[in-house]
């Protein structure tokens, strides 16, 4: 099993959670985070005025898939997320890590069964 954890641009997220739907994933866990990257500071005007973001609003989700869905996935989001066809700085990041074990606490279902 592999958690998948990405951080995304908040707009993206509704097409981009219908389309991990559309292949199977069942459930995700969603949090409003903010951070800065590379680029550091996003740079706006506000009444005229330039104004200096240096923690950015976005969102990040975590799911946990079978290791034969991870393709799949990371094709879904990275499809999904990115601005335009070839994409744009802060379209987001995706981690992917190990999972030993998974149990489901209503069914005490284990592992992918749980997690299904």
């Amino acid at each position: 099993m592999k958690l998948v954890q990405a951080i995304i641009r908040a707009e993206r997220m509704p097409d981009l959670k219908a389309h991990l739907r559309s292949i199977g994933v069942g459930g995700m866990t969603v949090y409003s985070v903010s951070g800065w990257s590379k680029k550091r500071e996003l740079h706006l005007q506000w009444r005229g005025q330039p104004v200096s973001y240096d923690l950015v609003p976005k969102t990040k989700f975590e799911i946990v898939i079978p290791d034969e869905q991870l393709d799949s996935v990371i094709r879904t989001i990275t499809e999904h997320a990115r601005t335009g066809s070839s994409g744009d700085h802060g379209d987001g990041i995706i981690f992917v890590s190990t999972i030993e074990h998974a149990i489901n606490i209503a069914t005490l279902e284990k592992d992918e069964k749980g997690i299904i």
